[in-house]
C-alpha cells in the first residue's frame, strides 16, 4: 500500500498499487520505447530548452537499498531497510 499526500500536504490517501516512473514496469516500458524510437531520435529536455539524443542516455541500474537507514517520526527514530 502507498500513502499519497494530497491537498498541499493536509490530506493522505491510501492506494493499493504501485505507480510512478520508478516502478519496474515503468522502467521496462521506457527502455522499450527508446529501442523502438531508434538511436538517432532527438529528445527535448529541461522544459523544452535543451535536447539530447536517445543513444546518449546512459543505462543505470537501481542500487540495492538493503541495509540503508531511513529516518521516521520527524527525525527522531530510524529504520534499517
Amino acid at each position: 500500500m502507498v500513502k499519497l499526500t494530497t491537498h498541499r500536504g493536509t490530506a493522505v490517501q491510501n492506494i493499493n498499487a504501485t505507480f510512478g516512473k520508478f516502478t519496474q514496469d515503468a522502467q521496462k516500458l521506457q527502455k522499450e520505447r527508446l529501442q523502438v524510437s531508434g538511436a538517432n531520435t532527438v529528445l527535448v529536455t529541461h522544459r523544452g530548452t535543451a535536447t539530447v539524443q536517445a543513444k546518449d542516455i546512459p543505462v543505470v541500474s537501481q542500487p540495492s537499498l538493503k541495509g540503508q537507514k531511513i529516518t521516521t517520526n520527524r527525525g527522531t527514530s530510524t529504520i534499517t531497510l
